[in-house]
């Protein structure tokens, strides 16, 4: 199982140092794990020189088996670990600590019907859209946008319309509503994360007609992206609550961008945990938030 996540982790990579920053290895452990499991395998899996590293197709295609196959592994010992415990155990995860002010509601209906549960919060952050339901520790968790999800089930809530952060003193703060083309040649305050269809989300990349992005700072907190913001480094793609909470004391306003398309909320778990206190958290966070 180790040698597969590991397998997994540097395909969704393409790059040893990352993976192994995820995994928490050396990149000399990680070529290891690698080449044993090409040993035991018996074919190559990854081709690797000094420029690239992609999958060979055997390596797709222990891809495509190995991950129902951790899924199920980890559901097990889940079900197994709560099935010993007399107080079920539910781990919530969020992209961004906005995210729980938002669904609160959701925590309040679930709490109230099922005081029996102890909750964690997992904080995932921006480098992991997924809220730690890949490689974390959550159960269940709230997240927002367009992501790649294989193997994460997706209960609709609630949208919020998209926009543009701005610093208070750059010339476009000046107006009301905006267009992609009133800002496609700014710098963008960007998130360095693996996962193409949440930057293509983020970068407007269907949007933009051409025109590349250029990113001018690199941040993994909300925090940091409203400071580079507000510090003039380059404008963002939001929300308004995000600039209604953060956004005065740094300098940044919001501005609504209506063609764009908004940004979806979603409750989410693992296909294949059908636990009953994983099952009633979506169930409670879709009642209260879907039709607010």
């Amino acid at each position: 199982m180790r040698h597969l996540r590991a397998l997994l982790t540097l395909a969704e990579e393409l790059n040893f140092t990352r993976a192994a920053g995820r995994l928490h290895l050396t990149q000399q452990a990680l070529s290891g794990q690698i080449r044993q499991l090409e040993e035991r395998i018996g074919t190559r899996l990854v081709e690797r020189d000094s420029r690239r590293v992609e999958l060979t197709e055997a390596g797709r295609t222990l891809c495509v088996h190995a991950r129902p196959l951790l899924a199920g592994a980890e559901h097990a010992v889940l079900a197994t670990r709560a099935a010993g415990r007399e107080t079920p155990q539910l781990t919530v995860g969020y992209v961004a600590a906005l995210t729980r002010r938002m669904v609160a509601p959701a925590f309040e209906h679930y709490h109230a019907a099922h005081p029996e549960v102890d909750i964690t919060i997992h904080f995932a952050g921006f480098l992991d859209p997924l809220g730690g339901l890949r490689d974390g520790p959550s159960d269940v968790a709230i997240l927002y946008g367009v992501f790649e999800h294989e193997g994460i089930e997706l209960r609709a809530l609630f949208s919020e319309p998209r926009g543009i952060a701005l610093a208070a003193d750059h010339p476009l703060a000046a107006r009301g509503a905006l267009t992609v083309e009133d800002f496609v040649r700014e710098p963008l305050v960007g998130v360095p994360v693996s996962d193409r269809l949440w930057n293509d989300f983020w970068t407007l990349a269907s949007q933009r007609a051409g025109t590349p992005p250029k990113i001018g700072a690199s941040v993994t907190t909300l925090d940091g992206l409203i400071e580079a913001v507000g510090a003039g480094l380059g404008v963002a793609i939001t929300v308004a609550p995000v600039v209604e909470m953060l956004g005065r004391p740094a300098g940044v306003v919001f501005r609504p961008v209506p063609e764009l398309p908004p940004l979806d909320f979603w409750a989410a778990r693992r296909e294949h945990d059908t636990r009953p206190h994983v099952t009633a958290f979506l169930d409670a966070a879709v009642g209260a938030l879907a039709a607010s």
